[in-house]
């Protein structure tokens, strides 16, 4: 069953990058205005993997916080704040993300 899904992805993927591939090339040097942009591209999937892995780490982080507040209710400040400390770090990398997003795009 496995085998059949990754022949099914692989065969998807290469449909998909047909077009790619029958793209004139009799225009030449025709600079960044024409085509696809890879720099938007690059960036939007930069983007979009930085979230899934922030929301995740939220996630996961937050989790744990409450699990270690029920289990001690006498550390649930300490915990708090460690907790709250940690999301804005993780939501920091995710900002730092969109910076590099920015740059990716404006290339």
């Amino acid at each position: 069953m496995l085998k059949k899904m990754v022949l099914v992805f692989v065969v998807a993927l290469l449909l998909l990058a047909l077009p790619a591939m029958a793209q004139d090339t009799a225009a030449g040097g025709a600079g960044a205005s024409s085509g696809v942009r890879w720099g938007a591209i690059g960036a939007a999937f930069l983007l979009g993997i930085a979230a899934a892995a922030g929301a995740v780490g939220q996630g996961r982080a937050t989790s744990a916080a409450a699990d270690g507040i029920s289990r001690n209710p006498g550390a649930a400040g300490a915990i708090r704040t460690m907790t709250i400390i940690g999301l804005a770090l993780i939501e920091s990398l995710v900002l730092y993300a969109l910076l590099i997003a920015f740059l990716i795009r404006n290339l």
